[in-house]
């Protein structure tokens, strides 16, 4: 696991130039979805929207790059350390749509390229669990699994059709087969630090990194580790609800970072959501949209879980007891296993741009390593149930999509991922280059990370334009999944309206 001498290319030689512009929740250990095993509960899925952390030191080049639809995405450009100034902020002349902004903000409801579209259903006489159940009336239980029991489904969220629905505003519908959104090929600009605040022991937030956890190189020297060690005085992680997003906002005012022309403020979890859409159909989610002049506030909206059972929370512990064992400075756990809180976390606060649309975004980020020159960069550490010949279908298809876009969005070039059996023993460490990931799935045709883009482009330029100023919205994926419906809401985060009022007076 020697990361000397490696570079930190997140998007890969293989990957095509875009034109020179200026210019991401998994929860931190709770990515340990069962894959293949009868009894598996998949229960890992926890949102990542409670994210904290501080002021930045790293800054990356505003190169930007392009990803098509043969899955390719421009070179990304070295990283180097350093405060970002106002002056860093400031929109070159080549900008889509210069530095006034005006032109945006009359962006229509519809993208200039044809309606979004998502894969067809591929039918295979394939009955394993790779091939995830899938037949000629759709997606079926998948075998062992009970029903769900409305547990982010049902007519609490569905809301039976959304079109009888009295909050109803507007749709958009997912029918097709992914060969429209793979034509087009949308700019993925490099994201850029801009800031970063850290949540420490008790819940205090500070801007600055103190939080951030380095790599250990050696990691691999701990195969065989027990992961249970410390469950039972492990401190879960809190719901925080819309005030996790405040302090995403308050850090984007402490370090003055200026709003006028950024069109989406949100957590990385929102857009994995969204670019996941694009392949994955089956899982509901929501989230708060708000648009205050000019910009769009994506507030996640965290889903009512079924209750966990005991082997389900140890499993989400496994997560955070492989990041734990993972970085060199995390807390010592004591003889009696205390000394893990999921409630500690460090956020990075990033720039970037998909296609036309600016985006500024808190991503939490596990650890840091850097290279032999010195420059920062960052690293995703996971944890997964030991592969088989009947499960690595489903890991490719599903876990490295969504390890993909977590790390693509917020420019991660590297991914650690802790193998473990079913008694929670570490079996195996595997290293995997944020680039790679995209051309291993591409020889079998699973998927395409340009196809994820398009799709987010297409939902960015639905909902912008479709938004009125100073109106609340829900925006919610549903059973039975062919479309995102927009519905209004009746009130705001008071996180958003003190963020609002506070730039108003300044």
């Amino acid at each position: 696991m020697d990361f000397s001498e490696q570079d930190v290319d997140i998007f890969g030689d293989d990957f095509g130039h875009g034109e020179e512009e200026e210019e991401d929740e998994q929860p931190r250990g709770g990515d340990d979805e069962e894959i293949g095993s009868p009894d598996s509960s998949g229960s890992s899925s926890a949102s990542s929207s409670s994210s904290s952390s501080g002021s930045s030191s790293a800054r990356s080049s505003s190169r930007s790059s392009s990803e098509g639809g043969n899955d390719d995405a421009g070179e990304a450009a070295d990283s180097a350390s350093g405060r970002v100034d106002d002056e860093d902020l400031e929109e070159e002349e080549g900008d889509l749509f210069g530095p006034d902004n005006e032109d945006y903000v009359r962006t229509p409801a519809r993208s200039p390229f044809t309606v979004p579209v998502l894969p067809s259903i591929r039918i295979t006489n394939n009955h394993t669990r790779g091939s995830f159940g899938r037949g000629r009336g759709g997606l079926l239980p998948r075998p062992g699994y009970p029903p769900r029991q409305n547990y982010g489904f049902g007519n609490k969220f569905s809301f039976g059709n959304g079109r009888h629905d009295e909050r109803f505003v507007s749709e958009l519908r997912l029918t097709k087969s992914e060969e429209t959104l793979s034509r087009k090929s949308i700019q993925f600009q490099e994201p850029c630090e801009l800031a970063c605040y850290s949540r420490v022991e008790g819940g205090d937030v500070h801007f600055d990194d103190r939080s951030l956890r380095l790599f250990k190189r050696l990691v691999s020297e701990d195969v065989g580790a027990d992961l249970n060690k410390g469950f039972a005085s492990f401190v879960e992680k809190k719901d925080l609800g819309s005030d996790g997003f405040g302090d995403l906002l308050a850090c984007i005012r402490n370090a003055n970072i200026p709003l006028q022309n950024i069109h989406f403020v949100t957590f990385r979890n929102n857009l994995n959501k969204i670019m996941a859409t694009a392949y994955i159909r089956n899982e509901p989610w929501k989230m708060g949209v708000h648009k205050r002049n000019g910009v769009v506030y994506l507030d996640v909206h965290k889903l009512p879980e079924r209750p966990q059972s005991e082997i389900d929370r140890r499993r989400c512990y496994w997560g955070y007891a492989f990041e734990n064992l993972a970085t060199e400075n995390s807390g010592e756990m004591g003889e009696d296993g205390k000394g893990i809180d999921a409630n500690m976390e460090f956020c990075s606060v990033i720039k970037t741009k998909l296609g036309a649309h600016r985006v500024l975004m808190g991503a939490e980020m596990d650890c840091c390593d850097s290279t032999d020159d010195g420059r920062k960069f960052y690293v995703e550490l996971k944890t997964s149930r030991e592969l088989d010949r009947r499960t690595e279908e489903r890991y490719e298809r599903e876990k490295l999509l969504k390890f993909w876009i977590q790390s693509f969005l917020a420019g991660v070039p590297y991914i650690v991922v802790g193998y473990r059996n079913d008694a929670g023993i570490l079996l195996r460490t595997e290293r995997l280059r944020t680039t790679d990931i995209t051309q291993r799935v591409k020889m079998k045709g699973y998927w395409q990370g340009g196809v994820c883009l398009a799709f987010a482009d297409e939902v960015f330029c639905w909902l912008y334009g479709t938004l009125k100023d100073n109106e609340d919205y829900v925006l919610q994926f549903v059973h039975p999944f062919n479309r995102l419906e927009l519905l209004r809401a009746q009130t705001s985060p008071e996180a958003i309206n003190t963020h609002v009022a506070t730039l108003s007076y300044s």
